[in-house]
C-alpha cells in the first residue's frame, strides 16, 4: 500500500484510490495490499457433481436421455421444487431448471472495508449457489432412495444406531448384485465421525490438500467418501458409478454478469446457472438410515 501512495497527498490518493475502485483489475490490485476479513468458516464445496455424469449441452441440444425399459428414473422438475418418477417412457426428457444469486454491495462499504468486500462477495455468490445445487440433488437422492425397494440395505428397513464395516459391505453388495461398481459414499460431517473409527485396514486416508478441500476424506474398499453438510444428517447415500447413476446436463454454467444499480450506489453481480439433474438408474443407489440411542 505504501508503494501506491508514496509520494503523494490526500487529494492525490484519493484520486488513486478512486481509480482502483473503478474497475475489476484495480480493485483485485488494491486487494493484494489489503487484509482479508476475519472469516468464521469455510466457504461451502460443492460436492453433488462427483455423484452425477455432467454433460454441458450444446448450443440447441436437448437433454435426452434413453433408459433401460424396467428400470424407473427420477428427475427435479423444471421449477425444481418437486421429484417427477418417469417410468414407463424409453427415453427421459430432463427439465432445466435455474439457480441464482445476486450480490449487491453499497459502493460507499467497499471503501470502508480493509480487504476486497467484491471479490468476497463474489466468493460467496458462487458458494451459496454450489450450496443451493446439492440441496436439490440430494433431495432428489433421498426421494430415489425412498422409492427405490429393488435394492435397499436398510432404504425402507429397520435404521441402525451408527455405522460399520459390515452393515457398510451390505450396501455395497445391494449395488454390486447388479454389476454396478461402488464409486462415492456421501455422509453428513456428524455421522462421518463413525468411520474416522474404522481401522486402517479399511479406511485408506486422502491427505493431499485439495481433495480434503472437495469434501473427500477416504477411500473405502475403491470408493471415495465425501461428506457434505447438505446431506441429511442420519442418511448415508452409497452410489456407484456416475456413467450408470445418473445425468446432469447443463445448459449454462455459473456465468458472472455485471448488475450494477448506479442510482442507488450498488456494486453487483448476476450469478447463475441453469442445469438439470436426474437420477437414471435407481439400482445403483442404497441408503443407510441411522438412528443414534
Amino acid at each position: 500500500m505504501a508503494k501506491i501512495f508514496a509520494g503523494k497527498d490526500s487529494g492525490e490518493r484519493y484520486k488513486v484510490l478512486a481509480g482502483l475502485m473503478g474497475n475489476y483489475e484495480g480493485r483485485k490490485t488494491l486487494a493484494r495490499y489489503l487484509q482479508s476479513p476475519i472469516k468464521r468458516q469455510l466457504l461451502y464445496e460443492g460436492v453433488l457433481r462427483k455423484a452425477f455424469y455432467v454433460e454441458e449441452l450444446m448450443a440447441g441440444a436437448s437433454p435426452y436421455y434413453d433408459k433401460d425399459v424396467r428400470v424407473p428414473a427420477y428427475v427435479v422438475s423444471e421449477e425444481a421444487d418437486s421429484i417427477m418418477a418417469i417410468l414407463k417412457s424409453r427415453r427421459i426428457d430432463v427439465p432445466m431448471f435455474e439457480i441464482a444469486a445476486l450480490p449487491q454491495i453499497p459502493f460507499t462499504t467497499i471503501a470502508e472495508k480493509r480487504y476486497d468486500i467484491v471479490e468476497r462477495a463474489l466468493e460467496q455468490g458462487k458458494s451459496s449457489i454450489m450450496e443451493e445445487e446439492d440441496v436439490r440433488g440430494f433431495n432428489l437422492i433421498n426421494v430415489t432412495s425412498l422409492q427405490n425397494d429393488a435394492n435397499g440395505i436398510n432404504v425402507l428397513g429397520a435404521p441402525v444406531p451408527f455405522i460399520d464395516p459390515g452393515i457398510l459391505a451390505d450396501a455395497f453388495g445391494e449395488i454390486e448384485k447388479w454389476r454396478l461398481r461402488v464409486a462415492r459414499i456421501f455422509v453428513n460431517p456428524r455421522d462421518y465421525a463413525d468411520f474416522r473409527k474404522f481401522n486402517r485396514d479399511i479406511l485408506d486416508p486422502e491427505s493431499q490438500a485439495f481433495l480434503l478441500k472437495t469434501g473427500i476424506q477416504n477411500s473405502i474398499w475403491g470408493a471415495h467418501v465425501v461428506q457434505s453438510s447438505v446431506v441429511p444428517v442420519g442418511s448415508v447415500y452409497v452410489v456407484a458409478e456416475p456413467e450408470y447413476f445418473g445425468r446432469m446436463p447443463i445448459r449454462t454454467d455459473l456465468t458472472i454478469l455485471a448488475a450494477d444499480d448506479n442510482k442507488a450506489r450498488m456494486v453487483g453481480f448476476s450469478m447463475f446457472e441453469t442445469i438439470g439433474i436426474a437420477v437414471t438408474n435407481p439400482l445403483g443407489l442404497a441408503r443407510i438410515d441411522i438412528v443414534r440411542p
